[in-house]
C-alpha cells in the first residue's frame, strides 16, 4: 500500500520497491484528517504519477482505502470522477469498517457496491466489531458472533473478492478484537479466523 504521497516519496524508489508485486493498494483513508488526508484531486494526481505506471507492468491497482462514512463515499465519487478526467482506473473498489452492528456492516458495504456499480469488485481490508468511545468495552462473546456472521455473509456475496479483519493491539476497550496475544501467538479469536477462512 502506497499510504500517502505527502512525505516526499520519490517515484522511482517507489517503483523499485514494489517491482515483484502483483497488487498495489492506494492511500489510508484519505477522506479522514487523521489519516493520509488527501482530497480527492490531490489523490488523483499523485495516482497518475505513482499508480497508473503499474498497470503496464501488469499490477492490479486497489482504490484508496475510505472509511465507512457519507464523506468517505462522497470522497471515492469525488476521486473516481478525477480519475476519469486524466484516463486513470482503479481495478477494485478498498473499504474500512469498524462497528457493532453486523446489518449495518453489510448495509453499508451493499451502498458501495450499489453506488460505484458491478464495475468493481470490492476488498474490504480493515474491518471489525469496534467502538470507538473508550468506555464502552465489548465483550469477546460479541466480538465473536459478530466475526462469525459476519464472515458468513461476506462469503455469500459474489462482489467480495478479499476481506481482512483487523485485529492487533486496538487498545483496552476493543481488545477483544485482537487476532494476537502480545507475545505474538493466536488468540483463541485468531485461531477461529485462520480456521473460518
Amino acid at each position: 500500500m502506497i499510504w500517502s504521497s505527502k512525505k516526499g516519496l520519490d517515484a522511482n524508489e517507489f517503483f523499485e520497491q514494489v517491482k515483484d508485486a502483483k497488487v498495489v493498494l492506494g492511500f489510508q483513508e484519505p477522506d479522514s484528517a487523521s489519516q493520509s488526508n488527501m482530497s480527492p484531486v490531490e489523490a488523483a494526481q499523485a495516482w497518475q504519477i505513482f499508480l497508473e505506471p503499474l498497470r503496464a507492468r501488469g499490477i492490479r491497482l486497489g482504490s484508496p482505502a475510505i472509511t465507512s462514512t457519507d464523506t468517505g463515499l462522497l470522497w471515492m465519487s469525488e476521486f473516481l470522477e478525477e480519475l476519469n478526467k486524466i484516463d486513470c482506473h482503479i481495478d477494485f473498489l478498498v473499504l474500512h469498517w469498524y462497528g457493532r452492528s453486523v446489518d449495518n456492516f453489510i448495509d453499508w458495504i451493499t451502498l458501495a457496491h450499489t453506488r460505484f456499480g458491478d464495475e468493481y469488485p470490492i476488498w474490504i481490508t480493515e474491518f471489525a466489531c469496534a467502538s470507538f468511545d473508550s468506555n464502552q468495552v465489548i465483550s469477546q462473546e460479541e466480538v465473536n458472533a459478530f466475526m462469525q456472521e459476519s464472515i458468513t455473509k461476506l462469503e455469500s456475496l459474489s462482489w467480495i473478492e478479499r476481506y481482512a479483519w483487523f485485529g492487533f493491539d486496538f487498545g483496552e476497550a476493543n481488545a477483544a478484537n485482537n487476532l494476537f496475544e502480545s507475545n505474538g501467538r493466536l488468540t483463541q479469536l485468531g485461531q477461529s479466523y485462520i480456521h473460518d477462512i
